[in-house]
């Protein structure tokens, strides 16, 4: 008990916030019952208040009887709760101490909100603190440790299939090396996988998700048949045409590309346990596709807004993660010149002018030719921007697939393959479609992958 301070508070300044009052009914007859002592001079225990907010939190059947018998100036008690311990927890523990105890609905309840927002917590302090056993404490959520295991577990086997070693996946879970050894050695062949179900029932099943249920059941598989099971079409021309971003590959973002377009670049360019970097990862389209199709992967992004635990917070601006030295396939999709979508941050170079968006290419690009290995591929995706409706000067005078190309020889890279991704019309809103017509300008669907290699030394 930490017990700051003593002494008596107006009844209207007690803060009742049932978020984190522990005790969920209270018995109107031990009020009436309450009310009638106070009446007769009796002394009752002070209420505790939460220090700094005046939240209760014990103390309710006094505080209503007070009310009832009319009486201000109730005594408190202010307590400081300690630091790690949730609020709500740390309240029921004051109930644990005196006779009228939780009832068993609201110990389980208590626990369980413990556990759903501090998945940490050690069942012997939650156990000591509300005066009951730990296999009770264990009783009242085995489910949900159940389910967080699972989920741990999960994004482990995630993050080994993507080349993560054992120490950084622990480090990026929070847990020791050994609980991620444990995990990712689980043999996941299990009946499930090899009697026919559906993979969106084996995930629902196992809680798993469904991407990384394809993944294993694609074990062994060559790339062909990965397509066919994915159900892509393989395009064998320099012309690839998508017309929808592939369900299993990739979050909702400003800029989502299909996932279908990584795949074939892995296709071509890539064989499977090769490594591959994407250095402004958005939506995670290129770490799905890389998991499907047998690829190692490292994503990063200025921001994390998606929450995937395979992308890594990186500024590329402030230089390359150490990882594109083992890259086979440098597969960079970086936002446009002026896209200014909801979703992308302050610090998007989309916003940078047009001479400061061609020199950033040029000074990273340079950088990478001498990070990485002699035989990595750098996948260059980009769409032209013609500058009619550039803010400045320079901005209105366009820049094009021929300007990338050009930034791209001056840093050193030996151009391979120029292949056309145009943009599925699908896409363009009948509104905009209308606009661009009666207005007669030219609608961008337009985009380019340039495959190019370092130069060599």
């Amino acid at each position: 008990m930490t017990v700051s301070s003593w002494g008596s508070v107006d009844i209207e300044l007690i803060v009742w916030d049932p978020s984190v009052y522990p005790r969920s009914r209270w018995n109107t007859a031990t009020v009436e019952r309450y009310a009638e002592a106070m009446r007769a001079g009796d002394e009752f225990p002070p209420l505790v208040l939460e220090q700094g907010t005046n939240r209760l939190l014990d103390g309710k059947h006094r505080q209503l009887a007070y009310g009832k018998a009319g009486i201000n100036g109730i005594p408190v008690e202010w307590h400081a709760v300690p630091d790690g311990i949730p609020v709500k927890l740390y309240a029921a523990s004051l109930s644990a101490r005196h006779g009228d105890r939780l009832e068993v609905a609201d110990l389980t309840r208590v626990t369980r909100e413990v556990y759903t927002e501090n998945p940490d917590f050690k069942q012997k302090d939650v156990a000591r603190l509300l005066g009951i056993t730990e296999s009770r404490v264990s009783d009242f959520v085995s489910d949900l440790l159940a389910k967080r295991r699972e989920e741990r577990r999960a994004k482990a086997l995630r993050l080994a299939r993507l080349g993560w070693s054992q120490i950084e996946i622990a480090e990026r879970l929070g847990v020791s090396q050994k609980t991620i050894s444990d995990d990712v050695s689980k043999n996941f062949q299990s009946e499930l996988f090899t009697s026919g179900h559906k993979s969106e029932e084996i995930a629902l099943r196992l809680g798993m998700p469904v991407q990384l249920v394809h993944a294993i059941q694609l074990d062994q598989a060559e790339d062909a048949e990965r397509f066919a099971r994915l159900g892509i079409n393989i395009q064998p021309y320099d012309v690839w045409n998508f017309q929808t971003c592939h369900d299993l590959m990739g979050d909702a973002h400003p800029g989502r590309i299909p996932g279908e377009l990584v795949c074939h670049t892995l296709y071509f360019f890539t064989k499977q346990g090769d490594l591959v970097v994407d250095p402004m990862a958005g939506s995670g389209t290129t770490l799905d596709a890389c998991l499907l199709m047998g690829r190692k992967a490292r994503g990063y992004d200025i921001d994390l807004h998606h929450e995937r635990i395979d992308v890594e917070q990186h500024d590329l601006s402030t230089g390359w993660p150490k990882t594109v030295t083992k890259a086979a396939l440098v597969f960079w999709d970086p936002p446009y010149f002026h896209k200014v979508d909801d979703g992308y941050v302050d610090g998007s170079v989309s916003r940078l002018t047009a001479t400061d968006y061609l020199c950033f290419f040029e000074e990273r690009l340079t950088e990478l030719r001498d990070l990485v290995k002699p035989d990595c591929r750098l996948a260059f995706l980009m769409a032209d921007w013609d500058g009619e409706h550039g803010e400045t000067e320079a901005d209105r005078v366009g820049i094009f697939i021929w300007d990338y190309a050009d930034v791209l020889r001056r840093a050193g890279w030996q151009l391979k393959r120029h292949i056309q991704v145009p943009m599925p019309t699908q896409l363009v809103h009948p509104d905009i479609v209308n606009k661009f017509r009666e207005s007669r300008r030219l609608a961008r669907l337009e985009r380019y992958l340039l495959i190019a290699e370092p130069e060599a030394t």
